[in-house]
């Protein structure tokens, strides 16, 4: 018995359209499918969240924010944890809400051990989860602590993290109308605390 030409030309499609020829919507869909057969693994997933996340025009950026938000909490998760390092500030920005756990898969990402300034990019992924919910942020900063699952330099990095959202207070009092609080960009404070 043959199948119907609506179900062969969808397999057709999902066997040979490329993913970056898909719209964000239907990206995020084949993103949702290939999580729910598990067909992949995490670190297979990785190379498309980061094809999903390169356009930064502000349509696609509102498309594939509008697609995250209709995902169920297990398929968003998978993609936090599918996300580098890199990716991950990209992907908070984007998510509707976030969980206390997908901000501890977030926060327990490993810098590769080629990256050339660690600091810098640890520095950037807590702004961007801390910025998200800064009281979430510490019950995940604690719950990761708990789960003894946290990367071998993260109480370091919190603890000098948590000095630069002190210096970012400090450049705010001093220079209020200098800058907006979420615009102080990290590198200006980490140029402060060589001071």
């Amino acid at each position: 018995m043959m199948q119907p030409a609506a179900k062969r030309g969808s397999r057709w499609l999902e066997r040979y359209m490329p993913f970056v020829a898909r719209s964000p919507e239907m990206q995020v869909e084949w993103l949702l499918q290939a999580l729910q057969r598990q067909v992949l693994a995490s670190h297979e997933i990785t190379p498309y969240v980061r094809l999903l996340l390169e356009n930064e025009a502000p349509e696609v950026v509102a498309r594939v924010r509008a697609a995250l938000g209709e995902l169920p909490s297990w398929a968003v998760e998978r993609l936090v944890e599918a996300a580098d390092i890199y990716d991950t500030p990209k992907l908070f920005a984007l998510l509707p809400e976030c969980s206390a756990e997908q901000m501890v898969l977030a926060l327990g990402k490993e810098v590769p051990p080629y990256e050339q300034n660690p600091r810098l990019v640890r520095d950037r992924l807590f702004y961007a989860v801390y910025s998200r919910d800064p009281q979430l942020f510490a019950v995940a900063v604690e719950m990761l602590a708990s789960r003894q699952a946290a990367p071998a330099d993260f109480a370091e990095a919190h603890a000098r993290f948590q000095e630069l959202l002190e210096d970012e207070k400090l450049l705010s009092a001093l220079y209020p109308k200098a800058r907006t609080k979420g615009d102080i960009d990290l590198k200006d404070l980490e140029a402060l605390s060589i001071l």
